[in-house]
């Protein structure tokens, strides 16, 4: 007998380790900045893709910034960022 949860397939996709994500706000610093990858990697070690290099265009190694990143494929790509007054 199999009984149906609210909630119970997305929990259970979670887990199996999907690679779709709402997009989702994170504050951190900008650990390095890879302008030919199009990608920086943020204090906590995680890297992200920028849709558009001009992304990049303001951030140096150390910025604190906010960034909605969107989980799409696998791959952890900006959907927006912008930075933080320090």
């Amino acid at each position: 007998m199999l009984a149906l949860v609210p909630g119970s397939v997305t929990t259970a996709r979670a887990a199996a380790g999907s690679t779709e994500q709402a997009p989702h706000w994170v504050v951190t610093e900008v650990r390095v900045v890879d302008r030919l990858q199009k990608r920086p990697v943020l204090s906590d070690g995680v890297e992200v893709w920028a849709a558009d290099v001009r992304q990049l265009d303001q951030l140096t190694e150390g910025t604190k910034v906010k960034v909605r990143i969107e989980m799409s494929g696998g791959r952890r790509t900006i959907y927006s960022i912008e930075r933080v007054p320090q």
